[in-house]
C-alpha cells in the first residue's frame, strides 16, 4: 500500500479537498484480525488547511480471526459520546476495490499501546495505578452500554445459552482449523461443558479481547480502547476471565494485565457499576479464556502452514500454545 493510494482515495471523498497528501505512512506491527496503518494527511477546503492524524484498518489476506469490518466500524460509531473513550472514524469501505481489501479510516488518538512497557518500565510505575482504575471503571460502563443501539451485534439465543454459545463458537473453530489432535483442549471443553455457569441477569456488550496492549494510554491514563473486532453479546463475566489470563500478566507476577491484583481489579469494576462477580463463574470464564486463545494461535498456525500467509507473528504463535495447556491443566486441575 502506497501513501498515493490513500491519498487519491481521500479524494474521492472529499471532492471540495484541494492539495490533498499523504505522509509517513507505516504499518503498526501487531493485531489478531486486522492490519493497522498509520499516517499523516493533509487538506485544504475553503481555503483553510487541515492537518489530521489517522489510522487505517485493512483486512489481511489471512488471519487469526475471521470478524465482520462493518459491525466494528458501527460499534465505533455507536459508542462515540458515552463516555467509552473510542476513536473517532470517518469512513469505512467494504468491497476493498480503493486498496484491495476492505477497510476503514478513523482518527488517531494520542498515546501507545506497549503492554509489557507499561507493566514493567519504571517510568510508568506511577501511571500504572491510574490505568488499572481506569482499566476497570471503563469495562463497567462497556457492559452497561445499551445493546439495543446495536442491532447487528452477535448474540445468543438467550441469557443461558450464553456459555454454551461462546464454547461452541470456539469447539467449531478448533476441529475446523486443527491440523493435528489437541488432547488438552479436548478436555477443556469437556470440563467447560460440565461446569456451566449460571446465565448473566442481562446480556451486555462484552468486548471480548479487553487486555492490556488493546487500549491506548499516556500520562494522563486511557485514551482510547481498540480492537473491537470480536465484541458480542453475551455474559459480561467473559470480560473479566479473559483479563485474567496469564498470558496477558505482563509483568511476570500474579497482577491482572500487569497492572493490579485480581481482587483489587474486580472490587474496582464492581464499585463502578459492573456486575457482581461470581467466581466460579470467573473461573469457567478464565478456562475459556485460554481455550480460545489456543484456538485463536492454532487457527494463525494453520494460515501460516496451507501459505494462506507469510505473516511472522503468525508463524510464531504455535510456539506458545504449550505454555497456554499447562495453565489449563493448572485450572481445572
Amino acid at each position: 500500500m502506497e501513501p498515493e493510494q490513500i491519498a487519491a482515495y481521500l479524494r474521492a471523498q472529499m471532492p471540495d479537498a484541494r492539495d490533498v497528501a499523504v505522509s509517513d505512512l507505516a504499518r503498526i506491527p501487531g493485531g489478531a484480525s486486522r492490519e493497522t496503518w498509520m499516517f499523516d494527511a493533509r487538506w485544504s477546503r475553503g481555503g483553510v488547511a487541515e492537518e489530521h492524524a489517522l489510522i487505517l484498518r485493512r483486512d489481511p489476506p489471512a488471519s487469526l480471526l475471521e470478524s465482520n469490518i462493518g459491525l466494528e466500524f458501527a460499534l465505533y460509531t455507536a459508542l462515540a459520546g458515552s463516555g467509552i473513550p473510542v476513536p473517532r472514524v470517518l469512513w469505512l469501505e467494504r468491497d476493498g476495490a480503493a486498496l484491495e481489501r476492505p477497510f476503514y479510516v478513523m482518527e488517531r488518538l494520542p498515546g501507545a499501546t506497549d503492554a509489557r512497557t507499561l507493566a514493567t518500565s519504571p517510568e510508568w510505575a506511577d501511571v500504572r495505578p491510574l490505568v488499572a482504575r481506569q482499566k476497570a471503571d471503563i469495562l463497567a460502563r462497556i457492559h452497561a452500554f445499551d445493546i439495543a443501539r446495536l442491532p447487528s451485534l452477535e448474540q445468543p439465543a438467550s441469557r443461558e445459552a450464553c456459555a454454551p454459545h461462546e464454547v461452541a463458537r470456539w469447539e467449531r473453530t478448533m476441529r475446523e482449523d486443527s491440523l493435528e489432535p489437541q488432547p488438552v483442549l479436548e478436555m477443556a471443553l469437556s470440563w467447560l461443558k460440565r461446569h456451566e455457569p449460571p446465565a448473566p441477569e442481562r446480556l451486555a456488550l462484552v468486548h471480548a479481547d479487553y487486555r492490556t496492549g488493546n487500549f491506548l494510554y499516556d500520562r494522563s491514563g486511557i485514551t482510547g480502547i481498540l480492537d473491537w473486532e470480536m465484541a458480542h453479546a453475551g455474559d459480561p463475566i467473559e470480560d473479566i476471565g479473559w483479563v485474567c489470563v496469564k498470558s496477558w500478566r505482563w509483568a511476570g507476577d500474579d497482577r491482572v494485565g500487569g497492572l493490579c491484583g485480581r481482587d483489587e481489579f474486580i472490587a474496582t469494576y464492581e464499585a463502578a457499576g459492573g456486575v457482581k462477580v461470581d467466581r466460579d463463574a470467573l473461573k469457567f470464564w478464565e478456562v475459556l479464556g485460554n481455550v480460545k486463545l489456543a484456538v485463536i494461535f492454532i487457527t494463525a498456525t494453520k494460515a501460516v502452514v496451507l501459505g494462506q500467509s507469510p505473516d511472522l507473528l503468525l508463524a510464531v504463535t504455535s510456539f506458545i500454545n504449550p505454555g497456554i495447556e499447562a495453565e489449563i491443566m493448572e485450572l481445572i486441575a
